[in-house]
């Protein structure tokens, strides 16, 4: 009966590791997996940023050159004109 127990507590402690290296190596591949995501994630809002800030950039090329045709007129209605515009 002796040798039972001891076989039972032998097996019983074999479980236990067991599930403990399996516990660990799943956490393990959770801590790998997830900074690609969040690196897939950082890279499209990049993109995002990247493209409005070509639209900003094209739209503020089209506004300097409006601006400086207005600055080249001399009279009253121009600059109405270029205060409207600036305004848009």
């Amino acid at each position: 009966m002796s040798w039972l127990k001891s076989f039972a507590s032998t097996l019983l402690y074999v479980f236990v590791i067991m599930f403990a290296v399996i516990g660990v190596l799943e956490l393990s591949k959770k801590i790998e997996e997830t900074p690609v995501k969040e690196r897939i994630n950082i890279d499209s809002i990049a993109k995002v940023n990247d493209s409005i800030k070509i639209k900003v950039e094209s739209l503020d090329s089209i506004k300097n050159a409006k601006v400086i045709e207005i600055t080249n007129l001399d009279n009253d209605s121009s600059i109405k004109l270029f205060y409207e515009l600036v305004k848009e």
